[in-house]
């Protein structure tokens, strides 16, 4: 059926106003045409990239079965250490139901062999990109932070309001 595109399409090209950002990236606006293209990003309001990534098992996992049910996803670079023990410590204090891990191409808790997370993920190896649980980009700090829990915190009170 020439011109039909599968429904995934529209959930892909798909942006939702739920992010926050410290600084406001500029907004797009997308010809009529470009519903039939994909590009990923983690640009706050996207839909989270997907990418193979390996565990130190072996095992081949896709990044977005790291996202769990009803809980945020907090994903750092390979020197990230600072924005995971920043999100454990908000997760203890009951203010947020957030997972962390640290993906890098060499380093981190899970691997990313193939680069893809790594070219598509929007920050360097300090930065952090959180995921919501619908899978969709709520915020990202493009490097490493002074003061991660307050940068992290900061977030979830744009985010949920709270």
């Amino acid at each position: 059926m020439r011109g039909a595109f599968p429904s995934t399409a529209l959930r892909d090209r798909a942006s939702s106003r739920a992010a926050a950002s410290r600084r406001r990236e500029p907004a797009t606006s997308f010809p009529r045409w470009a519903i039939r293209v994909y590009e990923p990003s983690t640009r706050p309001g996207s839909p989270m990239p997907h990418a193979w990534l390996d565990t130190f098992e072996g095992e081949r996992l896709a990044a977005m079965d790291l996202v769990a049910p009803g809980r945020f996803l907090l994903v750092s670079g390979e020197d990230g250490q600072d924005w995971v023990e920043a999100a454990r410590e908000l997760c203890g204090r009951g203010s947020a139901r957030v997972d962390a891990v640290r993906i890098g191409h060499t380093d981190g808790d899970d691997l990313d062999p193939r680069l893809t997370w790594t070219r598509l993920r929007g920050h360097g190896p300090g930065g952090a990109v959180l995921i919501r649980p619908d899978r969709f980009v709520a915020w990202r700090h493009r490097e490493a932070a002074a003061d991660p829990a307050q940068e992290l915190a900061s977030a979830f009170h744009a985010v949920l309001g709270r």
